[in-house]
Formats: structure tokens, sequence, C-alpha cells
């Protein structure tokens, strides 16, 4: 059987690394899905939206992927917005990289797509954000202030919005009428919070985190999928 995944940096698997100040990549290990005889093509991409993810599928899909299943996980970077123009300007309206009802249209988009080449397809929920993280990542050499006003001074504003894509998903998901894997709840139910489990950016999983993201990953597909 062949996996195909589709998504942003999640599941791309890339982190920050402190030490060296830049980025790297974990290095996913799909033992259980191997084990099962699952090939597993990783097609995801730093900073995808689904509106990206959609062109990537068109030349990466193939043809006849019936018996294949495909996975999808988008909307971290669909909800985001330029924050370089907030922070200039917070009373102006500001739209996120996707707006919701384009995102859910074009998700919906992409689940047909691969269905039209007889794959079975599922949906991820999005891996929470931690805010006070996130807030002192995006505003580095910007105006903080400015942000936060356009947060209505609630940090945690960032937080429920990135949540509420996630929401969109699933919708997308039972619409459409394919399985959900739900990698934000692990995160959110981990004693003492999300903190130990996300880098210093807020948005990516630390070491940790990602062996717990891999697990419960392959743990889902295997129960909702194979």
């Amino acid at each position: 059987m062949k996996l195909k995944i589709y998504g942003d940096s999640i599941l791309k698997g890339v982190m920050y690394n402190d030490e060296l100040k830049r980025y790297k990549l974990f290095g996913y290990r799909f033992d259980e899905l191997a084990g099962r005889g699952v090939e597993v093509e990783n097609n995801c991409k730093m900073g995808a939206t689904v509106s990206e993810g959609i062109e990537i599928m068109k030349y990466s899909l193939g043809e006849d992927l019936r018996g294949a299943s495909v996975v999808m996980e988008f909307g971290g970077n669909d909800c985001n917005f330029d924050w370089a123009s907030v922070a200039d300007s917070p009373e102006k309206e500001h739209l996120p990289a996707t707006p919701k009802e384009e995102f859910a249209e074009k998700y919906y988009s992409a689940v047909k797509l691969a269905e039209s080449r007889g794959a079975r397809v599922a949906i991820c929920t999005l891996v929470p954000i931690e805010s006070k993280r996130f807030m002192n990542w995006i505003s580095r050499g910007l105006n903080k202030a400015g942000i936060l006003r356009f947060l209505h001074g609630d940090v945690y504003e960032i937080s429920r919005w990135q949540e509420s894509y996630s929401r969109l998903a699933e919708e997308v998901a039972r619409a459409s009428g394919c399985p959900m894997l739900d990698l934000r709840s692990p995160f959110e139910h981990t004693p003492g919070g999300i903190g130990g489990l996300i880098c210093a950016d807020g948005m990516h999983p630390n070491a940790e985190g990602y062996e717990k993201l891999s697990r419960v990953f392959q743990r889902d597909v295997v129960a909702g999928m194979l």
C-alpha cells in the first residue's frame, strides 16, 4: 500500500534548533507503517497553504491511486497574517493568507482531487500553537504593541484563531465523509500543557513533540485507514 502525505512543515518534520538558530528536519520514522508494508511518500512543504498543496498534488498524485491513501494537513499557514503589515497598521482590516470560506472551499477541492484518482483520503487536525511564544516570535523587530492591539489586547486570540481553522478542517472532513486524524488533542491533553512539546517559535513541535506526533499519526493512520 502507498501513503501520500500533503501538508506544511508540521508533517514535513521541521523544528527550530535553538543552538543552531535555524530550522532543521526532525526526521520522521514511520516504523509501524513500514512494518505493515506501507510505502510512505511525504510531499509536505514548509510554508505551504492549501492552495500550494493543490498545485503540488496536481503533479505528484499520479493518475491511478486505487488502493492508496492520501493524508492532508493544512491550515497552519492559511490562518497566518502578514504580521509586519499588522504591526504597522493594526487599526486596518487584515486578511489571513487564506480567508476561512476560501480555505474550506479549496480544502474540499483538494479532497475531491485525490478521490478522483481513486485514493482514500484523511484530514488532520492542527497541532496547537503556544500563544506567548508565537507572539514573541512573530513580533521580533516589529511593533509588538501594534500586533497586540490588532489582537484586541489578548495574546490568546492567536491560538483561538488557529484553532478555528482546525475546526474548519474537521468540517471539511465531515462534509467529505473522510476520516479525521486527530493530531491536536494529544498535545492539548498533555499534563502541564503544550509548552514542553513546542519549540521557541511557538508553532513547531520540538524533538519530544515530534516523537509524540509521530506515534499519534501512525496510530491514527492504522486505526482510520488501514
